[in-house]
Formats: C-alpha cells, sequence, structure tokens
C-alpha cells in the first residue's frame, strides 16, 4: 500500500470517527455495522470469499452505521471522506447503496460545508445532490456540535492546506 493510499484509509476512519461522534452529540444512537466491523473473520480469509458475486458485492459495501434517532427512527447511513465530491458522483457506491441498503450517505469534504449527505430515496431520481447535513430532517444535527467537528475536519482532514474565508482551497 503505497503512502497516498494508506494516507486516504486513515482519513476514511477518521472522517466515519468525526461523524460518529456528531451523530451522538446531537442525541441519536450510534453502532458501528460496516463490512470492518462486522465480518472481521471473512475480510480476513479472502481466499475463500469471492468479493465479485452479487451476495460479495452486498457484504462489501455494508454501510458503516445503524443509527437511531431520538424518536426512534433507525437509518443505516455510510460515511465517506473526499476532497473532491465529484468524485464519489462517479462512484458505484452510490447504486450499492441505494440498491442493497437504501442508507443515507455522509460526505465528509475539504471544502464548505464539510458534511454532506445525501438522502437513498433521492438516489432514485435521475438528479440528485449533497445537502448540507443540517438539512437533514431526520439526523438532528445542531449548529453547535457541526462547529465542533468543522474544526477537527480542518485539523485532522485537511493536512494544512490553506483556506480561504469560505472554506474553500487557497
Amino acid at each position: 500500500m503505497g503512502r497516498f493510499e494508506l494516507e486516504n484509509v486513515i482519513k476514511g476512519r477518521i472522517a466515519e470517527a468525526i461523524v460518529e461522534e456528531l451523530l451522538r452529540a446531537c442525541g441519536n444512537q450510534v453502532y458501528r455495522f460496516g463490512y470492518e466491523s462486522i465480518l472481521q473473520n471473512l475480510v480476513q480469509s479472502g481466499s475463500r470469499f469471492d468479493r465479485h458475486t452479487h451476495n460479495g458485492e452486498q457484504l462489501r459495501s455494508i454501510p458503516d452505521f445503524v443509527v437511531v434517532t431520538e424518536t426512534g427512527k433507525s437509518f443505516f447511513v455510510e460515511v465517506k471522506f473526499r476532497a473532491d465530491p465529484a468524485n464519489l458522483l462517479r462512484s458505484r457506491l452510490l447504486k450499492q447503496l441505494k440498491e442493497y441498503w437504501m442508507a443515507k450517505l455522509i460526505l465528509v469534504t475539504i471544502s464548505k460545508p464539510y458534511f454532506r449527505v445525501v438522502d437513498p430515496q433521492s438516489l432514485f431520481e435521475d438528479e440528485f445532490s449533497f445537502e448540507d447535513l443540517k438539512a437533514d430532517p431526520d439526523l438532528n444535527v445542531t449548529e453547535r456540535a457541526m462547529e465542533k467537528c468543522e474544526r477537527l475536519v480542518t485539523r485532522f482532514l485537511m493536512n494544512g492546506t490553506q483556506t480561504n474565508h469560505q472554506g474553500r482551497p487557497a
């Protein structure tokens, strides 16, 4: 694994941890789910598991979290870190999240808004967009919690990149 690839893996895990704590700080219960969390033995026995079958693809696309709101609604949530959100739009991950899991996708990025969400229902539409996570009607993200977590994004995920007043790399 090259330095750049390793760095991206680590940034992805940091993004997951930040989102997990953000959702908890807003009164949600957050349970780790995900391929790596649930299926460690399967992951480690890669030679006996064909990842390219329909079932293999479904297992590899298990969302990162199950989130239960204060009102009892539950959601699958997948978290991804991307410096450029457009790269995710071309990913087959979106199709898998819709097809297999109906999961909300939370994108963490280095330009404001740092936290964006795609509701799974909108993936059925021809055009969809990432919305500011604060606008999500289900997850109850507060401004205060968001501000704290935005500081973590700039500290741990932006590699000291200088940003302008709009949060974009300068």
